[in-house]
């Protein structure tokens, strides 16, 4: 967990440092200056994403981020392309949050453009239940679904925006169906065979190989239902913590 730590506060300092660099530079060297911020937010949102971080680091990385929002808009923006980054936010809630807010700002054109085009080519390449959750989760997020009004802090999404990040919900909710439909078929297509026929000095030993496959199947079984079940547990966890804020 310590490892973990020291990356992010690596990650968080080069971010620091590319937001500097971008202070400093003359508007010919601009755009590739946001293109260092967003690629340098996006590593710590992946590393985040794929990684445990003890709570009181990820809270304190939370509050930071947060504050930073507006300098850190282009590549807050840029990561709702990728479905890999969005667990990350839902460790940030405070980020969450001004991510929904810079969205709110945004024009309808470009968000359409990051959502339904380069988000929803995201969602049907994406082969990670658990990323295709998190996508349905941070969407639903926006659009204020779970929420009372008050807690949206006056900012709510234009329609066109809504509209956008429903999309890209139903999107990966298929996503999701089809993926765990795909994978199970998989472990049916590598389970045991038909039994084939077999002479009588060989049936001891194609027992024992029979009851092994069996058992390899089995187990793939389970490892799938795991899998599955720890993605829909991220999404009925959260919806708790909605109905709990009511």
């Amino acid at each position: 967990m310590a490892a973990v730590e020291s990356v992010l506060a690596d990650l968080h300092a080069t971010i620091n440092e590319r937001l500097s660099e971008l202070a400093q530079v003359g508007e010919d060297r601009k755009h590739a200056a946001r293109d260092a911020v967003a690629e340098a937010l996006h590593a710590l949102l992946l590393h985040l994403a794929t990684s445990d971080c003890a709570e009181q680091e990820r809270r304190t990385l939370d509050s930071a981020l947060s504050e930073q929002a507006l300098s850190l808009k282009g590549g807050l923006l840029k990561a709702l392309k990728q479905c890999a980054l969005h667990r990350a936010f839902l460790g940030l809630p405070l980020l969450m949050e001004q991510t929904r807010q810079l969205l709110a700002g945004a024009p309808a054109k470009g968000v359409a453009s990051y959502l339904e085009d380069a988000l929803c080519t995201d969602i049907d390449a994406c082969e990670d239940p658990r990323a295709l959750v998190s996508v349905q989760e941070v969407h639903q997020f926006f659009t204020g679904v779970g929420r009372l009004k008050k807690e949206l802090h006056g900012v709510e999404l234009p329609a066109a925006a809504k509209k956008s990040c429903r999309t890209c919900v139903n999107r990966a909710a298929r996503a999701f169906a089809a993926l765990e439909q795909k994978l199970r078929k998989q472990a049916a297509q590598t389970g045991p065979a038909s039994k084939p026929k077999v002479y009588e000095m060989e049936k001891d030993f194609r027992v024992e190989e029979q009851k092994e496959l069996e058992a390899q199947y089995n187990a793939r079984e389970m490892g799938l239902d795991a899998m599955f079940d720890k993605a829909m547990q991220l999404k009925n966890d959260r919806a708790k913590d909605a109905m709990s804020r009511k």
